[in-house]
C-alpha cells in the first residue's frame, strides 16, 4: 500500500511539473505511513513542481536510502528542470555510480565538466573513476586539474597519492599524502596510507601515523591491529602484547587476535602454557582454525605433551590432509617416541 501510495503522488507531482492539474479525491490520505521529512519535501513540490533544488533533495532523501530508481527520477527531474546546473550532474553521477552504471556516471562528470571547467568536485570524482579502474593516466590528467584549479585541495593530494602508490612510486605517493594530511590534519584515510607505506619498510616512522589516525578514531580496531602487527613484525613484544590486549578490550573474542598473541608465547617467550592458552581460545571462536590448532600442536610438543600434540596434528591433517607441516610433525613425534 505505502508504494501505492508513494507511487501515485509522484505521478502527480510529476503531471504537476508537466502543468497538468492532479486532483486528488483523498488528499488527507496521500501521505499515510511516509516519513515526517518525506511529507514535507512532497508538501513543497507540490507547491512548486518546477523547483530544482527541491527534486534534488528528494533524489538524495532516496538515494541515501538506497531507493535508487526514485532517486534517479527526481535527480533527471532535477537535471531537465535546470540543465546549466553543474552540480546537478555530479549528483547524478552518484545515483548512476551507486546503480553501477559506470559509462553513464563518467558522461555525467565529462558534463558536468563542459559547463563549468572550475567544478573540482567533479574533476575528483572522476579521477577516482579512473583510478578505480585503473586508468591511472587519465586519474593523473584529471587530479593534476583539480590541483591548477586551488592546491590547497586534501582530498586531490589523496587521490593523487593511491595513483602514485599504484604505479609503484612510493616516495612520491608519501609526499602526496604528507601533502593532505599537512592541509587536513584530521585526514584519517591518509594517515592510515602513510603508516601503510611505512609499515611495509618497517620504517618507525609508520607508528606515528598509526598515533595519528588514532587520535582521529581512538577506537579503530584495523588500525589497532596493524600497530600490533608492526610490533610484531619488528620484535618489539611489550608493545605487541599490549596493543593485542587493548583490541581484546574491545572485542574480546576477535579469533585472528587470540592466535597472534599465542604465536608470540610460542616463538618469541617460549612460554607454552600461555600459548596453548590463547590458541585454545581461538580455536573456542572458530573449530576449523587450522594454523591455530596446528600452533597448539607445536606448544604441546614443546611441553613434552606428546599425546596431545598427536591430537592436533592429526586434527589439522583432518582439516587440511595435504598440510605438510602436519604431516613432518606427526613423523618428527613418531621418531622421537620410537627413540624412547
Amino acid at each position: 500500500m505505502r508504494q501505492l501510495q508513494a507511487t501515485g503522488l509522484l505521478l502527480c507531482l510529476l503531471m504537476a511539473a508537466a502543468g497538468i492539474s492532479c486532483r486528488h479525491s483523498a488528499a488527507d490520505h496521500r501521505y499515510e505511513g511516509l516519513d515526517t521529512a518525506l511529507v514535507q519535501l512532497y508538501k513543497q513540490l507540490e507547491k512548486h513542481p518546477k523547483d530544482a533544488d527541491l527534486h534534488m533533495k528528494l533524489s538524495d532523501y532516496y538515494k541515501e536510502r538506497m531507493l535508487l530508481d526514485s532517486a534517479l527520477n527526481h535527480a533527471l527531474i532535477s537535471v531537465r528542470l535546470d540543465s546549466n546546473n553543474a552540480d546537478r550532474y555530479v549528483q547524478l553521477s552518484d545515483i548512476y555510480l551507486a546503480m553501477k552504471e559506470t559509462d553513464l556516471c563518467e558522461d555525467m562528470l565529462e558534463k558536468a565538466i563542459r559547463i563549468d571547467k572550475n567544478n573540482g568536485e567533479a574533476y575528483l570524482k572522476l579521477a577516482e573513476l579512473h583510478f578505480l579502474f585503473r586508468r591511472y593516466d587519465e586519474a593523473d590528467d584529471v587530479i593534476s586539474k583539480a590541483l591548477a584549479l586551488n592546491d590547497y585541495n586534501p582530498k586531490a593530494h589523496f587521490i593523487q597519492g593511491w595513483i602514485l602508490r599504484e604505479q609503484g612510486d612510493t616516495s612520491a605517493a608519501i609526499r602526496s599524502y604528507m601533502k593532505a594530511v599537512d592541509q587536513n590534519s584530521q585526514y584519517f584515510e591518509a594517515y592510515e596510507e602513510l603508516a601503510h607505506l611505512y609499515h611495509v619498510r618497517h620504517n618507525p616512522l609508520a607508528i606515528q601515523h598509526y598515533k595519528n589516525a588514532l587520535r582521529i578514531r581512538p577506537n579503530d580496531i584495523q588500525t589497532q591491529y596493524n600497530m600490533a602487527m608492526y610490533y610484531q613484525e619488528t620484535g618489539d613484544d611489550r608493545q605487541a602484547l599490549e596493543q593485542y590486549n587493548s583490541i581484546l578490550q574491545s572485542v574480546p573474542n576477535n579469533r585472528i587476535v587470540l592466535y597472534n598473541i599465542g604465536w608470540i608465547h610460542l616463538t618469541r617467550l617460549e612460554d607454552y602454557g600461555e600459548a596453548i592458552r590463547y590458541f585454545t581460545r581461538a580455536i573456542e571462536q572458530d573449530t576449523t582454525y587450522l594454523e591455530a590448532v596446528y600452533s597448539r600442536g607445536i606448544s604441546f610438543e614443546c611441553q613434552g605433551d606428546y599425546k596431545s600434540a598427536r591430537q592436533d596434528f592429526a586434527y589439522t591433517l583432518h582439516l587440511n590432509p595435504q598440510y605438510e607441516p602436519a604431516i613432518e610433525a606427526l613423523n618428527r613425534l613418531d621418531r622421537k617416541q620410537a627413540k624412547n
